[in-house]
Formats: structure tokens, sequence, C-alpha cells
């Protein structure tokens, strides 16, 4: 069945020419119905191999919308998902292709002779409003994109037609860098653009906002200062007659280290008998001190934390010899002055050194007369995240997990060990998922649907 529709298509994904001849669409049209009349009755649908990885086009979208998802097995039900995904991308690409055209179509004057104008047409963001009946401001903030896209970001635009990057990581590249000069763009775009496929939106938002301290230190903190100068409150209600309360736009080293305060105190409180789950102590604690209530905390032992900020920063850079970004855990790559600033306000806490070789840990150790535990310090050095696909748990508040379980003979040495967060630690223990670190120190997950992910080590700072 498959062999008939590429026979009348004359060409599969990236072989040959990318449209086919207009007498050639009712005998596709009529191959495509036959596809999905000859699965029917079938017990089991089967997909062709590589499905997933086909470029958007005819092909794909005939065997994706013939197929019945209910009659796949669970592996190839993911297969069927991906390439779905990717006809999506391209799909939404090409209808935001269109929407930048509106922004500089001219009035429908069959005399004028002018197909597009060299600047914006005023009011655009109305017509487009009206054809898709969305708001005025989605109207507003989708065009903006869309000639983003097409102008200064038209490779992102490239990799979301090939269903590369998916329309969440689109609005990440257009929020981080549709402000910048090209030139910026360009030089961040060739460290990241490539990786992009395989980075979920949190990582993919901190590894462009490093880039961007790095190749544009001073656009990256004018924008930084006049956003610290819209600093403020929001309350608001919810349908269900609850309420919010946020703080925004304040400085990450302040954030940090409220959020590790209410941290501390509410895995203090968690106790055996403690009803509440952690999220619910988290927002009462956060509420409690922001009401005045601070009398019932003030002896709770959270181990002499006091709110302790953690900070990775190079020696260089503390010494003063290099303003490369340090980074917060928990909140990610911030100004070498704000690393410095953090270090100097914590400078009675646990130091924690790391000498690297070409950016990899080789060796790890304590400045602190506390004890510590040297597995701890190397797999914290090392990883700084939970290894499963996508977390982005740090790694002080993930389990030391052994790879190949102690109760099996695996040893508690640090080539057997790595930081998983509590739900994925759980989950590879409790169902058939499965780990195995490679040579190369990537992480690779098998899923009980026997696919293969995997997580890739941090490129070195």
């Amino acid at each position: 069945m498959f062999d008939h529709l590429v026979s009348v298509v004359g060409f599969l994904p990236g072989e040959g020419p990318e449209v086919w001849a207009a007498e050639d669409e009712l005998a596709f049209e009529v191959s495509c119905r036959e596809l999905a009349d000859g699965w029917v009755g079938e017990e089991r649908h089967s997909l062709p191999d590589g499905l997933e990885d086909f470029d958007p086009g005819p092909y794909l979208a005939a065997v994706s919308a013939a197929v019945d998802p209910s009659r796949l097995n669970g592996h190839d039900a993911v297969r069927l998902m991906r390439a779905r995904a990717r006809l999506s991308s391209s799909h939404e690409a090409g209808k935001l292709e269109a929407m930048a055209e509106i922004a500089y179509a001219p009035s429908s004057d069959p005399d004028s002779g002018v197909l597009r104008t060299s600047e914006e047409v005023e009011y655009a963001a109305v017509e487009i409003a009206a054809a898709l009946r969305l708001t005025r401001r989605s109207s507003q903030i989708q065009l903006s994109r869309a000639v983003s896209l097409t102008g200064r970001l038209h490779r992102v635009l490239d990799v979301f037609a090939a269903g590369k990057v998916d329309l969440p990581r689109v609005r990440v590249f257009d929020e981080t860098l549709g402000h910048l000069p090209d030139d910026t763009v360009d030089r961040v775009l060739d460290q990241v653009l490539d990786d992009a496929e395989d980075l979920t939106t949190g990582q993919l938002r901190a590894r462009l906002a490093k880039l961007v301290l790095v190749v544009d230190p001073d656009g990256s903190k004018s924008c930084y200062e006049a956003g610290v100068a819209d600093r403020k409150v929001v309350s608001s209600s919810n349908p269900d007659l609850t309420a919010d309360f946020g703080v925004y736009s304040g400085r990450p080293e302040d954030v940090a280290a409220a959020r590790t305060h209410v941290e501390e105190l509410a895995r203090a409180l968690k106790t055996r008998d403690e009803a509440r789950t952690l999220d619910q102590i988290r927002a009462d604690v956060a509420l409690d001190l922001l009401a005045g209530r601070c009398g019932h905390y003030r002896h709770v032992n959270t181990g002499g934390g006091g709110g302790r900020v953690n900070v990775t920063v190079s020696a260089e850079t503390l010494a003063g010899f290099s303003n490369q970004p340090g980074v917060l855990d928990g909140y990610g790559p911030v100004f070498a002055e704000i690393a410095r600033k953090t270090v100097r306000e914590n400078i009675d806490g646990e130091w924690v050194f790391c000498v690297t070789d070409q950016g990899r840990p080789v060796a790890t150790g304590t400045l602190s007369r506390r004890p510590t535990a040297g597995q701890q310090r190397h797999i914290g050095a090392n990883y700084g995240t939970c290894v499963m696909v996508g977390c982005r748990q740090p790694v002080y508040d993930c389990d030391l997990d052994h790879r190949r379980p102690h109760s099996h003979g695996g040893p508690t040495h640090n080539d057997n060990l790595g930081p998983l967060c509590r739900h994925h630690h759980m989950v590879k223990h409790h169902t058939r998922w499965r780990l195995r670190r490679l040579p190369n120190g990537d992480h690779q997950w098998t899923s009980p649907l026997d696919h293969t992910y995997t997580r890739k080590r941090d490129p070195p700072d």
C-alpha cells in the first residue's frame, strides 16, 4: 500500500522535487483513500520505517492522516505522535509566513500593480483578528512574531518549517532574541540552533540566556536594568475563588534566596505527621512570611541554611579577571557582577571547589569545616541537574541513584552514581524505564514502549 502511494507521488521526502504535477493531484488523493481503505478491518496498523523522521510533506501528511491511532501498538503510537508533531510545526510555520505577507500587503486594488509594500501596513492585525477570530491582543502578538520570524529570525523559521522545533520553542527564540541586533542573533543561533531539537523550552531558554550574556553583555545589562526598574507585586483572583500573589521582575539573587529560604522551611516542616503536601506547605510558608506571621517559624531547624544561595562561578570571574556569566541554581545564568555579589554575601557559607580540564570536572573538594560527602561534590560538579531527559531539577534537590542497584551488587562509586530527582528516581525503580550511562557521559533512557531517549551532557562552560 505504501509503495503504491510512493509510486503515485513520485518521490519520498528529501528525494526529488518538492512538488508534484497538478495532473497527479487526483491520483494522489485516490491513492490516499486506498491507503486508508487498505487498513479497514485490519486488527493492527503498521507504520513505514522511519516515518517520524520524514520531512513534512504530502507523503507524511497522507500516511499520518490515514492511520487509525487506536489500531497502533504503544511503540508506533509514539512514532505517529512525533510525525504529526512535525506536520503541525510545518503547518504553523506556513500560517505565520502567510500572516507576515498580510503585514506587507497593500489594499486590494487590481490596477495598482503593487504586490508588496516596503513597510508594514497599518491595522494589518485587524484583518488577521477578523479572519481567524482572534482577540486584538492575540492577533498583534502573532503578527509581531510572524514578522520577526520572516525577518531577523528567518533561520528559526526554517527549522520550524522543517518540523524540527515546535511553537513553544519558537516562542522562546522570539522572546529571547527578537529584540536584539541582527549580528547578535546570528552569533547566538550559530551556537544553539543545531541543538534546539533536543532541548526542552526550559533548557533552551537557559542556553539562550547564557549565550546572550556572553555575546552581548552591554545590551543584556540594559535590558536587565530596565526589567528591574519595572519590578512589581501583582495579586489577582482565580475562577475557583482562590487568589494569586507574585513578585515580578525581581533581582535574581533575591528571588533565589527567597525561594531557598521558603524551601528549607517547608522541608523542615514536612514531618511524618504533617498532612499537607510540600507544595501546600511552601505556599503557606511564603504567605505567612509576607503577612508578618513569622513567630512560629523562629524555632524551625533548617540545618543552618538560612536562605543560602548556590552559585557556580569561575575563579577568574570571582577574581574580576573575567566577566563570564555565573549560574544561580534554580534560576539560571546571571551577570558576573551578580555572581560576585552573591558570593560576597554568602562568604561564610560552604565553599566547594572544582578543578576542570577543557570544561570537565576532574577534581572537587570543599573549603568548609563542615564535612560533606565527596561523592556528592563530585556528582554535583559533573551534572548540575537530574539526568532524566528534559529535567532541570537542581542537583542539590536530587537523590544519588545507583545505576546498578545496590541490592544487585552495584557499588557506591562515582561511576555508578547519578542524580535523579525524586519523581524520576521513583520512575526508574518502580516502572520499566531503564537507564544506561554511555561512554561519552551521555545518559540513555529506554522507555516501557521501547523507545530510546538520550540526555546529552551539558556543554562545558
